[in-house]
């Protein structure tokens, strides 16, 4: 079939039609170029330039461009860059060695266009179009929303007892130490709104703009400005929130509201962007389990104990804890090859992206099912939509022109690359990255790094004469022998992951529990919306902490006793508590 006649452009791209290699990249170019560039086999043009044989033209594409002409990859680098893609002509022009490596690079796939096409049809497909990201964008922004829809009610519920003025960590005195000793400095090291009240409505102002923000991120509606507003408004309760919103999670999803918001402006940008995220988020988890040295990762029996010693189980965790050695050992060994070989799909084409894709959220999946991380893995998968394409090729020249949206995601890759090679080679990040750790921008990931062998679980217990005990419960972590392993996701109950983390430590590691029990021994109502109390309205004179071991009982066990738990080894690790009131001796005024 011949090309089609001349037209008006004043760029020609000449090339080999009976090359199937080159017809299919020639498909690509058309597409984002459109009628700027006109394309023609040398078949029908070679007459016109005597000048060049037969066989150049067959070695390599020919740009005609008013009274110049280039050739191989500089030719290939000006035909993209008259479709607005101008990133690889500015590499051949500036960047030391890129031209030669180009070239070279390729004159060897025109050495072998057969395997070339191949291969381009097994990772591209049958045609190869530019890749859309309009749709895949807001179908990201929306599952950010939503997350964080999940994350705000989550802890508006939970804000009063936790940092409120009569909570355990209330907010305002947090704020009112930092000052003092920061001084100034003070509100840039915690970036909060709530700087400008004291009283809890701060807290169900910013939980309840949160929400309708997310709401509308969810809904795509004006979404950069709801992202950002998201943004701005979780910052600032993971500002005040102290140990109860320190969590990776409360990060990446500050991480992911910007680049939602990016995205939301320059879809391209932002989905690489947030591929770049999902990228080091995935491999720097891998990448701390074996770099701590841990041998139960290095040896494949980490899921001999994760799934007993985890912070909350879900009841699918007591079944999964009796699979065979060799299945957990494989989900081990599965686990690492997803973390640290998939990532590396992230940046090839769409069909190594799709596989990617698949491990991630089989992963997510599984762990979701069987431990209760409340937001967490959904956020994880609503990343993984951004290794999708749209349907639908972009229009030719249709890249709308978004300057600050692509400087901060220019911004943020870059520093997402300097905080992964840091997170890689085990070094501090660099100090000029210290002033934007508050704004959680960028962020080190990495959980179970090293793997918790033993479980305590921590038993509150609060008296009325000093000799009867009754226990406080607990909505979700274990307490009761008897009882299944409870769902909680996407619900976080804050109070209930703390309480796992202070049994790894003694009272002094967890000073916050000094304030917790204050608050059990006072009656404080916000505090005790978050457990179930013993004593039907009256407060303890005592209150102690036991520390028991837990484990999950066998097959036989649970059919013999009806136990989901058995616990034993019981020690003190709080001593008995009461509520001291200060005393007040008036002492004799002595006039001189």
């Amino acid at each position: 079939m011949s090309e089609p006649g001349p037209s008006a452009t004043q760029h020609l791209l000449v090339y080999d039609r009976d090359c199937a290699f080159c017809c299919y990249m020639v498909g690509y170019a058309r597409a984002i170029t459109g009628d700027r560039v006109e394309y023609r086999g040398y078949q029908d043009v070679a007459h016109e330039h005597p000048d060049i044989s037969e066989a150049s033209f067959r070695e390599s594409i020919h740009l005609f461009s008013g009274s110049s002409v280039t050739r191989g990859a500089e030719a290939a680098a000006r035909t993209l860059a008259f479709g607005g893609h101008g990133a690889l002509l500015a590499c051949y022009r500036h960047v030391p060695g890129f031209a030669s490596g180009a070239e070279h690079a390729y004159r060897l796939v025109a050495r072998h266009r057969r395997a070339g096409a191949r291969l381009a049809r097994w990772l591209f497909g049958p045609a190869l179009r530019p890749a859309a990201h309009q749709h895949v964008a807001r179908v990201f922004t929306a599952c950010i929303g939503l997350c964080a829809l999940i994350a705000f009610a989550s802890f508006w519920w939970q804000a009063q007892g936790l940092v409120g003025n009569d909570g355990i960590l209330p907010y305002r005195p947090y704020l009112d130490g930092a000052q003092a000793q920061l001084g100034a400095a003070a509100y840039v090291w915690i970036p909060t709104l709530a700087w400008l009240g004291s009283s809890d409505l701060v807290l169900h102002l910013l939980c309840g703009a949160g929400v309708a923000a997310s709401l509308l991120l969810t809904l795509g509606r004006v979404r950069a400005s709801a992202a950002l507003t998201a943004y701005l408004t979780y910052l600032s309760l993971v500002a005040v929130g102290q140990t109860f919103m320190a969590y990776q999670w409360d990060s990446l999803l500050l991480e992911c509201l910007v680049v939602a918001a990016v995205a939301a402006r320059a879809p391209t940008w932002g989905i690489w962007t947030a591929r770049l995220l999902l990228l080091r988020f995935m491999l720097l988890s891998g990448a701390v389990k074996l770099l701590s040295g841990d041998p139960d990762w290095a040896t494949g029996a980490a899921l001999e104990f994760h799934f007993e010693t985890q912070p909350l189980p879900t009841l699918l965790a007591w079944y999964a804890h009796q699979l065979p050695r060799a299945i957990l050992h494989s989900g081990a060994w599965a686990t690492l090859f997803i973390e640290l070989v998939l990532p590396l799909c992230i940046l090839l084409p769409l069909r190594a992206r799709l596989l990617a894709a698949a491990g991630f959220v089989l992963l997510e999946l599984l762990i979701l099912l069987t431990g209760n991380y409340n937001f967490f893995n959904l956020l994880t998968i609503a990343l993984c939509t951004t290794l999708l394409n749209d349907s639908k090729p972009r229009a030719p020249g249709s890249r709308p022109r978004r300057l600050p949206a692509r400087l901060c995601a220019a911004t943020l890759m870059a520093l997402g690359s300097l905080v992964t090679a840091a997170g890689l080679l085990r070094q501090p990040l660099p100090a000029a990255l210290a002033p934007l750790q508050p704004l959680h921008l960028v962020n080190q990931y990495g959980l179970f790094a090293v793997m918790t062998r033993e479980r305590r679980e921590l038993v509150v217990e609060g008296s009325l004469n000093g000799s009867d005990w009754r226990r406080y419960r607990f909505p979700f972590k274990p307490g009761a022998l008897q009882q299944a392993p409870r769902l909680a996701a996407p619900y976080q109950p804050r109070l209930d992951w703390q309480m796992w983390f202070a049994a790894l430590g003694k009272p002094q590691d967890a000073p916050w529990i000094y304030d917790f029990v204050q608050t059990l021994l006072e009656g404080r109502a916000p505090v005790l919306r978050l457990v179930e109390a013993p004593f039907e309205g009256q407060a303890p004179k005592y209150v102690r902490i036991l520390s028991l071991r837990y484990r999950f009982t066998s097959a036989e066990e649970r059919q013999r006793s009806g136990n989901w738990w058995h616990a034993d080894d019981p020690r003190i690790w709080l001593e008995p508590m009461r509520l001291r009131r200060p005393v007040i001796r008036h002492e004799p005024l002595t006039l001189e």
